[in-house]
């Protein structure tokens, strides 16, 4: 790729590079965003648990204090434009003795005082009358009716496609290598990556679990990452019912501990673990950690059928030795802004931490670029449609005008050909993608029945072997040839 010019760069496409992203469409910039990743979400982005808290769990003055609850009510507000899934669902945080007890009450304090709505604190047999199946060794539990679920998957996708629609341009599979600087070292110039460079004088590092490693290439060792891995089960929507809000135990010092809840899908989310790591990409799950998920979840809902679990995953948080966020521009190197150390409640907070970072940019960078709202910025737009979701007759509609959409390609999620082909159009190149895009291969069987099917469209809408379609990118290939191919040359 050739060399490209722009105003600014971000680096990193989770939540915070798409809601940054999304929030300087609106303005008449060059915008580029890089990620390393072949699909987004990825990182912690895509392997979360996907809660939009509530706020009270965030000591009073601290970064993540001030930007929770602002965060929380954005994403109430842009779900309809944008079009994502957010669930109302509310949480509870559950206590088993006294000592928990007292928990409830600070934490009811702090929610108070970062002004968080609707908080209360209930007795386990109010709990259980609203949550039947709550174990009954909870003796109360803090409500808090402003917490939700969200699609993920779905809300990076909207932010990020908002952002693309209104000229913002995104590059997958793009490494960020060096920190370009002017000869003296004190202005950012641009980056360079495995494809090339991108010249600008404005470089955000919102690079996730490697956003330390970025800024020290701006000379920056003010903070640390922690790699701290998190595992996960997913169950069937059959056992969806158990519970219809956020579970929390009291907080430890390792962080929230084991959650369930529902998914915006009506799965079960449980977990998760909380493992220090040196490895910043090992998300492998393990027998220990698994048992661990069981037991704490089992230890709110003890009712939760182990079989009923469909797959298990995990995720590496940016866990900063600071406890709070980075959310700064430096003075030296002029040009370089931190987004970094974003764990926990970072999925909630981004849409104001983005609004506050264009704000930042606005101040501190009007003499090296303008920030002039651009007239024809479209804040909305549509997702794939969701045919599952569809009364009938749009769904009939749909198959009339398309016959792609009478073709289904996953029956546990019920996702047509229609729209793993809109997926594609709109840049799934991956059947992890098409999954994100559509969940197909998302239910019961992991993709056991639609999987080829994926593959193959993806190979005829691409125009490529279907030996080149990769699961999640590099060297993660399904197919190597053709069995009676290597039948016939004697390669049994």
């Amino acid at each position: 790729m050739s060399d490209k010019t722009f105003d600014i760069v971000i680096v990193g496409a989770g939540i915070i590079g798409a809601t940054l992203a999304r929030e300087l469409s609106a303005y008449a910039l060059r915008v580029a965003v890089i990620d390393k990743a072949s699909d987004i979400p990825s990182g912690a982005s895509r392997a979360n648990s996907a809660m939009i808290h509530a706020g009270y769990d965030d000591q009073p003055g601290t970064i993540k204090a001030d930007f929770c609850p602002i965060g929380n009510r954005l994403y109430h507000e842009l779900a309809g434009p944008l079009d994502f899934t957010l669930k109302e669902c509310g949480s509870y945080v559950c206590g088993f003795d006294d000592d928990d007890r007292k928990h409830l009450e600070k934490l009811l304090q702090q929610g108070r005082a970062n002004g968080v709505p609707g908080l209360e604190i209930v007795n386990g047999e109010a709990l259980r009358r609203r949550e039947p199946y709550a174990s009954a060794e909870i003796t109360h539990a803090l409500w808090a009716p402003t917490g939700a679920i969200v699609n993920n998957f779905e809300a990076v996708l909207a932010f990020m496609d908002n952002a693309q629609q209104n000229g913002v341009e995104l590059f997958l599979e793009t490494t960020m290598e060096e920190l370009l600087l002017s000869p003296d070292r004190g202005e950012v110039v641009g980056i360079a990556t495995n494809r090339g460079r991108f010249f600008a004088p404005v470089v955000v590092n919102a690079a996730g679990v490697n956003s330390d490693l970025i800024a020290r290439m701006a000379g920056d060792e003010s903070f640390f990452i922690r790699p701290t891995r998190g595992e996960y089960y997913i169950t069937d929507k059959h056992v969806g019912h158990l519970v219809k809000s956020f579970f929390f135990a009291c907080p430890t010092p390792k962080g929230k501990g084991i959650t369930v809840a529902p998914t915006a899908e009506n799965n079960l989310l449980l977990g998760p673990t909380s493992t220090v790591q040196a490895s910043r990409d090992d998300t492998s799950t393990t027998g220990p950690g698994l048992a661990e998920v069981i037991d704490g979840a089992r230890r709110l809902v003890p009712s939760i059928p182990l079989n009923m679990a469909i797959t298990a995953f995990s995720g590496v948080r940016a866990n900063p030795d600071t406890k709070d966020f980075i959310v700064n521009v430096l003075d030296r190197p002029t040009g370089f802004v931190n987004a970094g150390g974003i764990k926990s409640p970072g999925f909630t907070s981004a849409p104001a931490i983005a609004r506050h970072l264009v704000e930042l940019m606005e101040d501190r960078f009007s003499r090296r670029i303008s920030f002039i709202p651009d007239p024809a910025f479209v804040p909305e737009r549509k997702h794939i449609p969701r045919f599952e979701q569809l009364p009938l007759e749009e769904k009939r509609r749909l198959a009339e005008a398309d016959r792609r959409y009478a073709q289904i390609v996953c029956r546990c999620e019920m996702v047509t050909e229609g729209q793993v082909v809109e997926a594609i159009a709109r840049g799934a190149r991956t059947v992890a993608g098409v999954k994100i895009w559509t969940r197909a291969g998302a239910g019961r069987c992991q993709g056991g029945f639609c999987g080829p099917r994926v593959v193959e469209i993806l190979a005829r809408e691409l125009g490529v072997p279907c030996e080149e379609i990769t699961r999640h990118g590099g060297h993660s290939r399904y197919l190597v040839g053709k069995t009676k191919d290597y039948w016939f040359r004697g390669e049994k």
